[in-house]
């Protein structure tokens, strides 16, 4: 398995959000899979963005606690209030 990225990494590494997402039709997924099984550099990044967006996922899931809330509803008003009011 290659370690340092080469000439084929950057075509991949172009298509990583669409393959990530499944926007990919199965031809150009297979072609970025044969690609990480021999090249670990892409295999890692495709990994790390993989858990990367599943902590993301979760965290989202997680309610905020009620002071957060509180402040978060409070600058939005602010901001509200001050879009309304002329300059």
């Amino acid at each position: 398995m290659k370690e340092h990225p080469g000439a084929g990494c950057a075509a991949m590494r172009a298509e990583i959000s669409a393959y990530l997402d499944g926007d990919l039709d199965a031809v150009a997924c297979e072609a970025i899979d044969r690609h990480c099984r021999n090249c670990a550099s892409c295999a890692a990044l495709v990994e790390d963005l993989r858990e990367t967006i599943g902590l993301c996922r979760e965290a989202g899931k997680a309610p905020l606690p009620e002071a957060i809330r509180q402040r978060a509803k409070a600058s939005m008003a602010q901001l509200l209030a001050a879009k309304r009011r002329p300059t």
